[in-house]
């Protein structure tokens, strides 16, 4: 079981998807990371969400995430997440009673340890006032609007591989698939990632967030029938979501 430490936030401009994607009532595939690309489909009305990541870690961080979000107030979650980076116990406690067993004795543990909450995370995650901009459900009233979700939501199934180990465990079927920056670490040429994906039974994939893409890139991915669509960057000017409709 691979456990490595985790982004608190995504580094991605959510704030677009929902202008190339319909997540209404849609059946969701997605990485699981920050957990944030999951946070911004409930917010906008998907029907039914799955995740899956390599790193176990990242669960136990997200269940932490989803519960807080669940029970705490907006002031409570911005002080213990961001503000505080983890490390606050006394908020912790607020939200304990709510976790699952596995997830409550993981941070009990960091506490009988007395290890930091931020030790499981990595630490050059970047978090600056803007990126309220780019994650919906840092603004107060979205947030409210995604505890109410959740407040009728149970936690989705987590499939803990890789992606090119996923069709292995799937047995549904989804409108939309969110890859994130997977492929950069797959070692496949574009042909191959486009015909591994068509493998996949999901109609809409984001096959690919970047903050570079050259014009190499750019035309292999276009030859290859992929969409290229230029965002407002988080970091720098402008990111790319290359996206693909599955064949069938």
């Amino acid at each position: 079981m691979k456990k490595d430490k985790v982004y608190g936030f995504t580094n991605e401009n959510l704030a677009v998807f929902p202008e190339i994607y319909n997540f209404t009532n849609a059946n969701i595939l997605t990485v699981l990371g920050s957990g944030d690309q999951y946070f911004l489909a409930k917010l906008n009305g998907a029907q039914n969400i799955d995740v899956f990541d390599i790193n176990y870690l990242a669960w136990h961080h997200f269940v932490l995430k989803y519960t807080a979000i669940k029970v705490l107030s907006y002031e409570d979650f911005m002080q213990m997440f961001i503000k505080d980076g983890l490390d606050n116990q006394v908020i912790y406690t607020k939200l304990r009673p709510y976790l699952i067993d596995e997830v409550k004795n993981f941070f009990d543990k960091l506490i009988e340890l007395q290890r930091k909450f931020s030790s499981i995370k990595i630490s050059k995650a970047i978090f600056n006032n803007s990126t309220k901009d780019y994650i919906p459900y840092l603004n107060k009233e979205k947030y409210y609007q995604l505890q109410n979700i959740l407040g009728n939501s149970s936690l989705p199934n987590f499939y803990n591989c890789n992606l090119t180990d996923l069709p292995k465990h799937l047995n549904n079927s989804y409108d939309i698939a969110i890859f994130s920056n997977i492929y950069h670490y797959l070692g496949m040429d574009v042909k191959t990632y486009r015909d591994f994906l068509n493998q996949l039974n999901c109609q809409d994939i984001l096959a690919l967030y970047t903050w570079i893409l050259n014009k190499d890139e750019q035309r292999d991915f276009l030859s290859n029938g992929f969409a290229i669509y230029k965002v407002e960057g988080v970091i720098d000017k402008k990111d790319y979501v290359v996206s693909l409709k599955r064949q069938k």
